[in-house]
């Protein structure tokens, strides 16, 4: 709606500047008819002093002499200043020639043209000008509503950043009350100090006691070291004793296993010899027909092969 007026006052503003034009334009035809009769005056020469002179020694106002006072004489001047004018201008009148008339005519043409000319450039301007008037008012418009669409959402904005510091305000009056009693519930940090200066204490006497016993580490692992050294020492000779008297004892056990073998060996011959002769008596018996006994069953069938073989 804001709109609608604005364009409507503005149409009314232009259809007032073209009357001003065209009020204007029909003045400057009134003022170049008038310098057409000017420009046909001047075309005909002044008239000279001495005529002025004689004319107004004719003048029956010159005949009364010094009896005049100031003020008539000043009347008398101005009207014969006057009649001199009229006189000059009838006379420019009756020495106008056709040529002065058609030169003047050609001169006024020319001039119209110019006017024409200079009138068509000025409508021109005019209209460029009127044309970029609108599109700047237009462009003012659009953008006069993007400011009052800006200035609406700053307004927006500004409300809800109100709200927001309102908000605000209030969570941290809220926050600063549960700090403040959580604070005062903790008694300026006294029994947290004293607890904390007394884990520093407990803290301290660790360190010492972890010196005290990295120093008795250290002494203790220095004698395991010494003790392993000695073991070391005492196990290799003690391996070198055991080693020789190992060698001792396996060449004397291997030398009584030599001994008994050889014992034994001798007596194994002589006894697969007696085992051979009794072999084949008791093949000679067994060709005999003679029945064999039979084991009874108390007997054992192990010892029974036994003697078999024997």
């Amino acid at each position: 709606m804001a709109q609608e007026v604005d364009h409507s006052h503005h149409l009314h503003k232009r259809l007032h500047s073209n009357i001003i034009t065209g009020k204007a334009s029909h003045h400057r035809h009134r003022s170049r008819a008038k310098e057409t009769v000017q420009s046909a005056i001047d075309l005909v020469p002044p008239i000279s002093f001495d005529h002025l002179l004689r004319r107004d020694k004719k003048t029956p106002e010159s005949t009364q002499g010094g009896s005049a006072t100031p003020q008539q004489r000043d009347e008398a001047e101005r009207r014969s200043q006057q009649q001199a004018q009229a006189e000059a201008e009838r006379e420019a009148r009756r020495r106008v020639t056709p040529q002065h008339v058609a030169k003047a005519k050609a001169d006024n043409a020319k001039r119209e043209e110019e006017l024409r000319r200079s009138l068509k450039q000025v409508e021109e301007l005019g209209m460029n000008s009127t044309r970029q008037l609108d599109d700047t008012y237009y462009a003012i418009l659009e953008k006069a509503s993007i400011l009052r669409s800006t200035v609406a959402s700053l307004q927006q904005l500004a409300e809800e950043s109100r709200r927001m510091r309102a908000q605000f305000d209030g969570d941290a009056k809220k926050v600063e009350e549960d700090t403040t009693g959580t604070l005062a519930g903790f008694k300026n940090f006294d029994e947290q100090e004293r607890t904390i200066n007394e884990l520093v204490e407990k803290l301290q006497k660790s360190k010492r006691d972890t010196a005290e016993l990295n120093a008795r580490l250290e002494s203790a692992r220095e004698r395991v070291a010494a003790f392993e050294r000695r073991q070391k020492e005492k196990w290799s000779k003690r391996r070198k004793q055991w080693q020789a008297s190992w060698g001792v004892l396996v060449g004397v056990l291997v030398l009584v296993i030599a001994v008994l073998v050889f014992k034994h060996r001798r007596r194994l011959v002589s006894e697969f010899d007696l085992t051979g002769g009794l072999a084949e008596g008791v093949a000679a018996i067994r060709s005999l027909p003679v029945l064999q006994p039979k084991a009874s069953p108390s007997q054992d069938p192990y010892l029974h092969r036994l003697f078999d073989t024997l």
